[in-house]
């Protein structure tokens, strides 16, 4: 048996052992490339017998688990090979008898089963040249441009659209999504990939946000070692992968973490505490040395065994916060301190691996440096830019102009946090509308408005996030149990959109004006701003470039609008959101002003023409 000793055992209660999946769980044991059994190994402190039972002992307690009184319980099974299904019967002190699968577990049966599999690891990395530069890896100065990406209804072996879960046949693997993935992915210009959460979870409508299985890649999709081809094949072609991490709450399904040996072995102790009334699940209780042991060691996990290059915490407020409250003695400090150990232990064991808060509140240096007081993240999502600007784009014309703080107000604070502009999955569910659909007006008004709104976007500071189907103006909302419209793109107004995109993607990654000095006050300057005539204009700027962004969100052409620009300068029109062909032109200042006539519902980039520009 692989050892737990006295020192694991004292890391694991006081929450500073981060490397649990090395020796919990079900390993399999080999002599010589042959495997001879499993060992098993589980901590149930409030349990008097356990049992492994499981396909190979036709589900009988014929496998008892030794313990020497300290919680923990193991044992030995010969002939126990890869991809075998077992659970763990638990025995409290009360007599109660529970069934649950292994916290631990590497790998799990496909739903509506529950129970674990044993797994043998096999596939053997071969990105390390991307993992040798990645050390070096400096976001700041860095075009970073998330794609977002629910694998399970991204694309889909069947167009059939099922009122409840999809058969499992109906989905790609890790390995068939990989090629098709990548391709998108490189055409578009984008840097990276975000996969919604792909731990083990029953319920597909929970999109992965309440696991049951933290230690074990979804089997809906294949297996682990297809997992990790997906995301070395990502790194070959020089993609990015970050993962979805949840560890506020989890799933109270019965084989799950919950009351795990007959007490709150994960979650707070008070009910008050540990309900999450707004999921329905049970919140960790993060002040535990062992339910810290358990996270560190998995967020460990799947950056060292699955090579993952970023991670995104999910609802971040929610664990600043008791239960997501705001008042200021509602502060959690206990997961104010989990949360600053895991980017401790990310930007000292996984150098250039990118650490992103979704964060609603406005807490404040949560991408500020542990030893000036911060959280420690490295990106924060902007939510605030996100609501103020759709909400922005969903009134009138009209009545835009008397809400132009919408437009403006991020640009005030951009450089107080370093921000991701998040377009993510939630804004297009639950009745809100997919993005085009937001817009207001004719069909053809709201493709232009998407246009410009995408163009402003990719130019205001902060790296950019988007979920997918957000390329090619989606208009249905996502759906988990439907494919995207792919079919769309036969249509010209589509297939024209999506164009567009992909030039914008490309054209972000090319020009740092864009990118290089994002987190810098010195990267903005307002040109204009018009809130009447519904016009803002701003200039980007790099060591050696400089952009001029003009946006007209008004319904009506704009004429002679002028403008005061460095003096004797020369900007040239560079790219254009208008569906309209337009001609580069160029535009002359003289005694610090020039005037430029500009479409409806249209944004142009112009860089200005010179060698030295600051």
């Amino acid at each position: 048996m692989t050892q737990f000793g006295e020192q694991d055992l004292y890391f694991l209660n006081t929450g500073q052992h981060t490397n649990l999946y090395e020796v919990m769980g079900a390993h399999i044991v080999k002599e010589r490339n042959k495997i001879l059994g499993t060992e098993f190994r589980v901590f149930a402190p409030n349990a008097r017998e356990v049992f492994v039972i499981g396909e190979f002992n036709d589900w009988q307690k014929t496998h008892p688990m030794t313990s020497d009184g300290t919680g923990i319980f193991d044992c030995y099974i010969a002939d126990v090979k890869s991809q075998v299904l077992y659970k763990y019967l638990l025995v409290t002190h009360d007599g109660q008898e529970i069934t649950k699968a292994d916290p631990y577990a590497f790998y799990s049966e496909t739903r509506p089963g529950t129970a674990s599999s044993t797994y043998n690891f096999r596939y053997k990395f071969k990105d390390n040249d991307w993992m040798y530069q990645r050390v070096d890896y400096d976001f700041k100065s860095s075009p970073v441009s998330i794609y977002e990406l629910h694998l399970g209804s991204w694309k889909r072996r069947s167009d059939e659209q099922p009122d409840d879960a999809a058969p499992l046949d109906y989905f790609f693997s890790y390995k068939e999504l990989a090629p098709l993935v990548i391709e998108h992915v490189k055409d578009h210009g984008f840097t990276h990939i975000e996969l919604m959460p792909i731990m083990e979870h029953p319920l597909d409508a929970s999109w992965g946000y309440q696991v049951t299985g933290y230690y074990s890649a979804t089997s809906r999709y294949g297996k682990p070692d297809d997992l990790k081809y997906f995301i070395d094949q990502c790194h070959q072609a020089g993609i990015g992968v970050i993962l979805d991490w949840v560890p506020l709450h989890f799933c109270k399904d019965a084989h799950g973490l919950y009351m795990f040996d007959g007490s709150p072995l994960y979650e707070y102790s008070q009910e008050h505490d540990r309900e999450n009334h707004q999921w329905g699940t049970a919140n960790f209780d993060l002040g535990k040395g062992s339910t810290q042991s358990f996270l560190l060691s998995n967020i460990k996990y799947w950056l060292e065994q699955f090579h993952f290059d970023g991670i995104r915490v999910d609802a971040l407020s929610y664990l600043i916060y008791w239960r997501g409250e705001t008042d200021e003695d509602k502060i959690n400090h206990a997961a104010l301190e989990f949360i600053k150990r895991v980017n401790a232990l990310v930007h000292t064991e996984f150098k250039g691996v990118m650490m992103i808060a979704e964060d609603s509140s406005s807490y404040p240096k949560v991408t500020h440096p542990l030893d000036d007081g911060g959280l420690g993240f490295d990106l924060k999502w902007d939510l605030g830019w996100m609501n103020d600007t759709l909400s922005f784009f969903e009134r009138q014309p009209i009545h835009r102009t008397y809400h132009s703080n919408e437009i403006t107000f991020g640009m005030f604070y951009h450089h107080n946090e370093q921000f991701i502009l998040p377009l993510s999955h939630d804004e297009v569910v639950h009745g809100k509308l997919s993005i085009v659909e937001k817009m207001q007006g004719s069909y053809e008004d709201q493709f232009h408005q998407a246009r410009a709104y995408y163009a402003y976007f990719y130019a205001h500071p902060g790296k950019n996030h988007l979920f997918m189907g957000n390329e090619w103006a989606h208009v249905r909302e996502w759906h988990e149990y439907r494919q995207m419209d792919w079919f769309l793109l036969d249509y010209p107004i589509h297939q024209a959109f999506h164009d567009m995109m992909k030039t914008l993607t490309k054209f972000y990654h090319d020009n740092d004006a864009l990118w290089a000095k994002d987190f810098q006050p010195e990267t903005f300057e307002w040109a204009k701003i018009d809130a009447s005539a519904n016009f803002y204009a701003f200039r980007r700027f790099s060591d050696d470039q400089e952009l001029l962004i003009v946006n007209n969100f008004n319904d009506q052409n704009l004429y002679e609008v002028e403008l005061e620009l460095p003096d004797n300068s020369e900007y040239r029109l560079v790219f254009s959101s208008n569906a309209i062909p337009t001609e580069s032109f160029n535009l002359y200042v003289k005694d610090g002003k020039t005037h430029l006539t500009i479409p409806r519902f249209t944004t142009y980039y112009l860089e200005r023409v010179m060698t030295n520009i600051l």
